[in-house]
C-alpha cells in the first residue's frame, strides 16, 4: 500500500498560513465594523433620548410658562398653545386650536398685525413686537404685548410663526387709574371754586413749580372765558413758598384775567411772597390785592351786586328811552 506525499510539502503550510493571516484579518476587520455599528446605534439612541428630552424640557415649559404662548401657521391658525394664553382669551386649548389669530383680532388692530406678518415673511423684518388687542371669548377686550419671530427650516423656508403674548389688561387699567388719580389730583392742587355766578375764587396750597403756575393759568383763564365771571379771587395765604419764577407767571395770569374783563384779586399776601414781588418789580397796577380771603370775597361780592345794579339801571333807563 503507497502513501501520497506532495512533492513541495512546505507550500501547503504556507498556504495554510496565509489563509489564516487572512481570514484573522477579515475577522478582524468584521469586529471592528461590528463594534463601529455598536457605537453608531449607542449615540443615536443617545441623540435621540436627548432629542426626547429637550422636548419634554421644551413642552414643560411651553406648557407651564406664565405668558401665552403659541406655534401658529403660515395661515394664521393655531397649532399649539399653552394653558396661559387659553385662559387670557377664555377658551380651551383644544378650542383655540380650531381659530386663526384673525378670527379673535379686534378689528382696527388686525390690518396693522397683518402688515407686520408680511414683512417678516419676505425677510424684510427678522421680527416684530406690536400692541394689540385680542376678543375675549365673552366679548371683552384683551390688551396684549405681541411679539412674533419666524421659524425656518435648515434651509430657510418658512415652517411656522412662534409668537408670545403678554396680557397687558390689569397694567392698562392701572394705569388709566394713574391718570385719573393725576388729573384730580391736579384739579386739587388748582381748584376753582364758584362763589355765585360772576364770581370765582381759586385758593392755593402748598409749594408751586413752574408746571402748576401754568395750570393756575389754563385753569382760571378758562373759568372765566364764558365771558358771565365778573370777579377771579387768587388766594395764595396757603402758598409755602413763591420764587421769582412762579410769581412772575402768577402776576402774569392776574394781568390775563383783567384782559377777558374780569377784576382780578390777590388775596392772603404774605411777608414773603410780598417781598418777592417787589424785589421781581411785580406791575400790580389794576389788580386788587387783600388780607385774606374773606375780605376778598366781602370785596368780589359787593363789587358784584355794585355791577349787577348798574347793569339794571341801564337796562331801566334804556327801556324808559324806547318808552
Amino acid at each position: 500500500m503507497s502513501t501520497y506525499t506532495p512533492d513541495h510539502p512546505t507550500l501547503g503550510y504556507v498556504e495554510l498560513e496565509r489563509r489564516n493571516a487572512a481570514l484573522a484579518a477579515e475577522n478582524q476587520a468584521l469586529r471592528a465594523q461590528v463594534e463601529d455599528a455598536r457605537r453608531l446605534l449607542e449615540d443615536q439612541a443617545l441623540v435621540e433620548q436627548e432629542r426626547h428630552l429637550n422636548e419634554e424640557r421644551f413642552q414643560q415649559m411651553f406648557d407651564c410658562s406664565p405668558i401665552g404662548l403659541a406655534i401658529v401657521s403660515l395661515e394664521g391658525g393655531f397649532v399649539r398653545v399653552n394653558r396661559a394664553l387659553a385662559g387670557m382669551l377664555g377658551y380651551t386649548p383644544d378650542e383655540l386650536l380650531q381659530l386663526r389669530f384673525q378670527d379673535i383680532t379686534h378689528a382696527d388692530d388686525l390690518e396693522i398685525d397683518l402688515e407686520l406678518l408680511g414683512k417678516t415673511l419676505r425677510g424684510e423684518i427678522p421680527r416684530y413686537q406690536l400692541k394689540k388687542r385680542f376678543i375675549h371669548r365673552s366679548g371683552a377686550i384683551v390688551d396684549v404685548l405681541l411679539h412674533v419671530a419666524l421659524v425656518r427650516d435648515a434651509n430657510g423656508a418658512p415652517v411656522h410663526f412662534m409668537s408670545q403674548l403678554l396680557d397687558m389688561t390689569e397694567q392698562k387699567r392701572a394705569y388709566e387709574a394713574l391718570r385719573t388719580s393725576e388729573e384730580r389730583l391736579r384739579q386739587l392742587s388748582t381748584p376753582l371754586v364758584p362763589i355765585r355766578e360772576d364770581v370765582v375764587a381759586m385758593p392755593l396750597i402748598g409749594a408751586i413749580d413752574p408746571a402748576r403756575a401754568d395750570r393756575v393759568l389754563e385753569v382760571l383763564l378758562t373759568g372765566i372765558s364764558g365771558g358771565r365771571v365778573r370777579v377771579a379771587i387768587l388766594d395764595v395765604t396757603g402758598v409755602v413758598d413763591l420764587d421769582e419764577q412762579v410769581a412772575g407767571a402768577l402776576v402774569r395770569t392776574a394781568h390775563a384775567v383783567r384782559l377777558l374783563g374780569a377784576q382780578m384779586v390777590l388775596s392772603g399776601i404774605r411777608a414773603e411772597v410780598a417781598r418777592t414781588l417787589v424785589e421781581i418789580g411785580a406791575d400790580l397796577s389794576g389788580i386788587v390785592t387783600c388780607a385774606n380771603l374773606q375780605a376778598a370775597i366781602t370785596y368780589a361780592l359787593r363789587l358784584s351786586r355794585s355791577g349787577a345794579a348798574q347793569e339794571a339801571g341801564v337796562t331801566s333807563h334804556g327801556n324808559a328811552q324806547r318808552g
